[in-house]
């Protein structure tokens, strides 16, 4: 008997908390015309993160690389597994992402596990479940609105940065690198496909990423390096557009804080990574990759003019986002309280059979899969 060869996991975030409130690229977890999506429905605290994380675990096993979409406000939770090779996902469906099946039966289906809990019992704690959810409201707002003021103080340090910039400088950059990475590569009669995602998100213990399980793997890494406002995501714009044009599938992950701003580009069928190293999202470069520093298109002397202004930038936004961070930890907790409403009034035996039954379902796919590829 041939032992299986255990998947790999990649990490990502498929919605986060910005500036601009919660964003949501739950449309790119999986193509609406895949296999089968099964959309978990419940309360807090029901079990949804546990039942698509143990079906992850058990196809790991089996050998398929898993995808785990964490939640940007509880990043132990999950708000999605993918099984990419197979076209299966598993997506949490409540708020603040609510998703509904847009194909139903054919692709999309509903798992409530609303359906197990006492009604009785947690009517007894209505009141308490109510205010608990408006508060949970209320901290979330008070942390988006310190977010968007530290945006803005973090558009004014670019602000400053930008005006040292030689903009030709910088599009020579790009140009170059377009060139060396397609190597006169034409550009196609029909696009490639995107995909936007999060590496990082804005969560109740700070920034947290998994760059290690998405840039990691590539076998050429490209780490662009500068300060704010040095041009490093139209750069990786200006990569992934290339890509794009050539036919490629590419995989574009945006900032936590401002997620009209790309942070990594991934070209898979390339094994080519394109990623931003700057804090908070570090990634260590290793022998063999190649830097890119946009600080070489600064002009020193207007650099020098505005380093004060700059260094009081600095500080003001850590102090916004520190705030920030405060209410999201404030708005897990009393989650967390809400949870202790719903677990004592929750079947966990039923929600195991039912997990088991899924289970058993995706494996049949998989099996199917596995058919069709003979």
């Amino acid at each position: 008997m041939t032992d299986i060869k255990k998947g790999r996991i990649k990490h990502v975030f498929p919605g986060g908390n910005t500036s601009m409130g919660f964003y949501s690229f739950y449309d790119y977890i999986i193509p609406p015309d895949t296999t089968r999506i099964f959309i978990i429905k419940g309360g807090p605290g029901v079990g949804k993160s546990t039942f698509m994380r143990k079906i992850g675990e058990a196809m790991l096993e089996k050998g398929f690389d898993i995808e785990f979409h964490h939640c940007s406000s509880d990043n132990g939770s999950l708000d999605g597994v993918v099984i990419p090779e197979i076209g299966v996902a598993l997506i949490d469906g409540t708020a603040p992402h609510i998703v509904d099946p847009k194909n139903p039966g054919c692709v999309d289906e509903i798992i409530h596990l609303g359906d197990y809990w006492d009604e009785e019992g947690m009517r007894d704690n209505k009141q308490e479940i109510l205010e608990a959810n408006r508060e949970v409201g209320r901290l979330f707002q008070r942390a988006y609105r310190f977010l968007k003021a530290a945006k803005v103080v973090y558009d004014d340090w670019e602000k400053a940065n930008q005006e040292a910039m030689d903009y030709g400088k910088a599009n020579k950059i790009a140009s170059n690198l377009i060139k060396e990475v397609f190597d006169g590569e034409e550009v196609c009669a029909s696009l490639g496909k995107e995909r936007h995602l999060f590496a990082s998100a804005i969560t109740p213990d700070g920034m947290m990423n998994y760059l290690e399980t998405i840039v990691g793997p590539c076998e050429k890494k490209y780490i662009i390096e500068g300060r704010p406002g040095t041009g490093k995501s139209t750069l990786l714009q200006k990569i992934a557009t290339a890509a794009v044009e050539r036919g490629y599938k590419v995989e574009m992950y945006h900032c936590a804080l401002n997620p009209e701003k790309i942070e990594h580009v991934i070209i898979p069928e390339k094994g080519i990574a394109f990623t931003k190293s700057i804090e908070p999202h570090l990634y260590s470069s290793q022998e063999g990759d190649k830097i890119i520093d946009m600080d070489y298109c600064l002009n020193p002397d207007i650099l020098e003019k505005y380093e004060k202004l700059v260094e009081e930038n600095e500080k003001l936004f850590n102090q916004l986002f520190d705030r920030a961070i405060k209410f999201i930890s404030k708005a897990k907790k009393t989650h967390d309280l809400m949870e202790t409403y719903y677990i004592p009034n929750m079947d966990f035996k039923a929600i195991s059979k039912l997990w088991e039954k899924t289970l058993d379902r995706i494996i049949g796919y998989a099996e199917e899969f596995k058919s069709k590829a003979i």
